[in-house]
């Protein structure tokens, strides 16, 4: 992985937080390792990645920590 799938940019490996949300829950697991692009931001994860996030959202141990985040609802706001 050495350009971006979207704009073609170039990609460097760094440590990324990765949000995921499924039926009202949002996890957050930071430390995962990705390639993010230069000009978009864009993220691609390996296989290994992939399935190792995957294989954690399964069978999630202890949070790290709880945090407390505000929502915001875009349609009852206008």
């Amino acid at each position: 992985m050495n350009r971006c799938h979207f704009c073609k940019g170039k990609l460097s490996e760094r440590m990324t937080t990765f949000l995921y949300e499924d039926d009202g829950q949002v996890w957050i697991i930071c430390n995962v390792p990705a390639f993010v692009c230069e000009q978009c931001g864009e993220k691609e994860y390996t296989q290994e990645t992939t399935h190792r996030v995957l294989t954690f959202l399964k069978h999630p141990s202890r949070p790290a920590d709880i945090l407390h985040v505000p929502t915001y609802d875009l349609a009852s706001a206008l």
